[in-house]
């Protein structure tokens, strides 16, 4: 790839750092030497959130980090507490969003080579050749996130491409002003820079944030939820039709139902990926019982209301049914669990 008058190659396989540089010299370049910010930041999107070789290290001198062209470092991009030689970590790496790091050498990392031009007449062809268009690449999308009424929702998009692309904002399918405005009574949106979006007063319910990174080579695009919920001054959540209580303290599979029933409401329903979402959002890394069991028929799964299963959200290798007699079913973040009814969880009531 052409930048600047340089000639850089990313690899796609692992080596050791002097087996990375032997790679790079049997080409008539070597190791990357980074002299500017300019650089790192082109650098490290070559990277991307892989740890990378590049042409610095301490191996004659401990302390005095050399480049491979020999010259000393005098610019720095370490990341915070970097370098703490850990265990004689002598070489350099960069990546994505974490800058440089001192590791061992013997580590098997990509790398990047860099070939400095030095010919008028090849630079100008090279130019020619390398300079072309590309496509966006979206390198930092936006999250999903769960929010409560009135909240601000914050979304960041990177892209990355030649020329720089363009970012612009969609809700629900609808492309947004890139003046700051939405006519929307209920929210307030601004953009800052336009890799940021601002949603202020944001309103119960489910709403698609898109990021659309555009050039003249192309578009990519990268989608993301909103959910918001209701508190209410009785500690139920409001979100979408139905009230939600989070309890604090824990109890077995069928005591929980219980407190659940006599507040006129039962263990949580879930019919949709979206309420899932919803439902791991609230609770941080515990189990919570909700409403699906199979105490009736092994290996039928009902939901409190009667219901068959039809979607599920199952963690891996789940359910089990490990040692026999795991009938009910708990959720966290990263989904379900089939586990004994007697144990204490946490729990979800749900009221439609």
């Amino acid at each position: 790839m052409y930048y600047n008058h340089r000639l850089y190659f990313i690899s796609t396989t692992e080596k050791n750092w002097a087996a990375s540089r032997d790679y790079c010299l049997e080409r008539d370049a070597d190791l990357v030497v980074i002299n500017s910010r300019e650089e790192q930041e082109f650098v490290s999107r070559l990277a991307g959130y892989q740890w990378t070789w590049i042409g610095l290290s301490d191996g004659d001198t401990e302390g005095t980090w050399k480049w491979v062209d020999g010259t000393i470092m005098t610019s720095s991009f370490w990341r915070s507490g970097q370098p703490d030689d850990y265990g004689g970590e002598d070489c350099v790496a960069t990546s994505l969003g974490d800058n440089w790091d001192d590791d061992p050498c013997a580590n098997q990392y990509r790398w990047i080579c860099e070939k400095v031009m030095v010919l008028d007449h090849l630079e100008a062809e090279l130019n020619k050749e390398v300079m072309r268009e590309e496509a966006p690449q979206i390198y930092h999308p936006p999250s999903s996130m769960t929010v409560s009424v009135g909240d601000t929702a914050i979304f960041s998009c990177r892209a990355w491409g030649r020329p720089q692309p363009t970012i612009q904002w969609l809700l629900d399918g609808r492309l947004l002003e890139t003046d700051g405005t939405d006519n929307r009574p209920e929210s307030v949106v601004r953009m800052d820079g336009g890799g940021d979006l601002l949603l202020r007063g944001v309103r119960s319910g489910v709403e698609t944030v898109l990021c659309m990174a555009t050039n003249s080579a192309g578009t990519a695009n990268h989608t993301a939820r909103l959910l918001v919920y209701e508190v209410r001054p009785d500690r139920w959540r409001y979100y979408d039709h139905s009230l939600y209580f989070i309890s604090t303290a824990e109890k077995n599979w069928t005591a929980s139902r219980d407190y659940c029933l006599e507040r006129d409401a039962d263990l949580v329903v879930i019919n949709s990926r979206e309420e899932q979402e919803f439902v791991t959002r609230q609770l941080g890394y515990q189990w919570f019982w909700i409403g699906l069991s199979a105490g009736d028929t092994e290996g039928t799964w009902k939901w409190v209301d009667g219901t068959n299963m039809t979607s599920s959200f199952w963690v891996s290798g789940e359910p089990n049914d490990y040692d026999g007699g795991q009938d009910c079913v708990a959720t966290w973040w990263d989904g379900w669990d089939d586990d004994p009814c007697a144990a204490q969880y946490r729990w979800i009531c749900e009221k439609v």
